[in-house]
């Protein structure tokens, strides 16, 4: 509670001119940290680009933990930064995945993410919940785990010393959960720092990843932990391991457990992820917004940098127009810093009512855990659905919100 006494104490000295400033204040709302994956290797390093681009708004969204919110909270307020605590799951519908049918993962039928925006802090949540997080944080670090020991093998053929150690990597190199990334970085370290006398590392790293390990430049190491990952851990690879279904529990149990921890139960769209093509869900926006809808879902976001501008715009605007509370963000869950700020595929920059848009429901977002927190209910009402008809109380309280803290 200690944030939101210390906002709700600066809130009335707050000038009325600045709290009613029409300005869209920047927001990132889904950005990775590394309690799951994250280019940043601190939030104290995400806070300072933050604060060097003017974000106002941050969003932590990790992979099926909750673990970071505190150090979020604390080190963002403290910036000026207004805190959003999201999480992100992938569930596995099996009707979909027995029919090939494509939700928003493009290359996996049935496999759907999901994120839960704007969660009670401090945590709410039962105990089921929990250990439901834990169970599917176990076997993450399993599925990693199972995936080292083939590494090893690999590696081991080739020199003896050469191992990798994953519990280390586990203390070393994560805030307790192992992920792919985690040890395709690990493998380009113990390699590079290995020496080989007569060898060149570069034929060790073509010898395992073939000509694509040609085209990457000396030191770039975001490429070659991203190379690495596509050719010996994901599907086809050496080290692939199936990963264990019980790690993916139905998308309806991940919207419970987002409402049990005071959330949003919010989509994330696609959307257009190569020369114009869709999934199967989402190819037809109006008929998967009704879907949506249908399913308990009145939040949508999108990673608008995998998108074309045009085909990006066309599809939030037609969920803004059906009611959805849209938000954008940039993930930065793989290697390789890239800027904070918010642009579409090719560096486009966002035109003012995509702007407005997402800082609306960033402001949604703040006043209902603002209000969850002090009243015990936000915009999603005990039955799971909006509160539309407040939706523009929600705006302004938001908006004054986060002009408290960034002021």
């Amino acid at each position: 509670m200690k944030i939101w006494n210390r906002i709700s104490e600066e809130l009335n000295n707050v000038t009325q001119r600045n709290i009613e400033s029409p300005d869209y204040l920047k927001v990132n709302a889904h950005v990775h940290t590394p309690y799951s994956f994250s280019s940043f290797d601190s939030i104290d390093s995400i806070i300072k680009a933050a604060r060097k681009e003017n974000i106002s708004v941050l969003g932590i969204n990790d992979f099926n933990t909750v673990d970071g919110f505190d150090e979020w909270a604390e080190k963002c307020y403290n910036a000026g930064i207004f805190p959003l605590f999201n999480i992100e799951m992938i569930g596995l519908n099996r009707i979909d995945l027995e029919a090939g049918h494509r939700v928003n993962d493009p290359n996996n039928p049935g496999r759907t993410y999901i994120s839960g925006k704007a969660l009670a802090y401090p945590l709410k949540i039962s105990g089921d919940s929990l250990e439901k997080l834990k169970h599917i944080k176990d076997l993450s670090n399993e599925h990693v785990y199972r995936m080292t020991l083939k590494v090893n093998d690999i590696l081991g053929r080739i020199d003896n010393d050469m191992i990798i150690d994953f519990d280390e990597m586990i203390h070393g190199h994560t805030r307790g959960m192992a992920r792919e990334r985690h040890l395709a970085g690990m493998i380009r370290r113990v390699i590079e720092n290995k020496l080989y006398p007569g060898k060149d590392r570069n034929e060790l790293f073509f010898t395992l990843l073939g000509k694509d390990y040609l085209a990457i430049e000396p030191g770039d190491n975001a490429k070659l932990e991203n190379l690495i990952r596509s050719k010996m851990l994901k599907s086809g690879g050496a080290a692939f391991v199936e990963e264990n279904p019980a790690g993916f529990i139905e998308p309806e149990e991940i919207r419970d457990l987002i409402l049990d921890a005071g959330g949003l139960p919010t989509y994330p769209f696609l959307a257009d992820f190569k020369d114009g093509k869709y999934t199967d869900f989402e190819i037809d926006r109006a008929k998967a917004a009704q879907s949506l809808l249908d399913r308990g879902y009145y939040s949508v976001e999108f990673i608008p940098a995998r998108n074309e501008y045009g085909r990006l715009r066309d599809y939030v605007m037609y969920l803004y127009e059906q009611g959805f509370v849209v938000t954008f963000g940039t993930e930065h869950n793989s290697p390789g810093i890239k800027p904070l700020e918010v642009k579409a595929g090719g560096n486009h920059k966002l035109d003012e009512d995509l702007l407005r848009i997402n800082y609306e429901g960033a402001c949604i977002m703040a006043a209902h855990q603002y209000r969850t927190a002090t009243e015990g209910e936000g915009y999603i009402d005990e039955d799971g659905r909006p509160k539309t008809g407040e939706k523009m109380e929600f705006i302004s309280l938001g908006n004054k919100l986060i002009k408290t803290v960034c002021s």
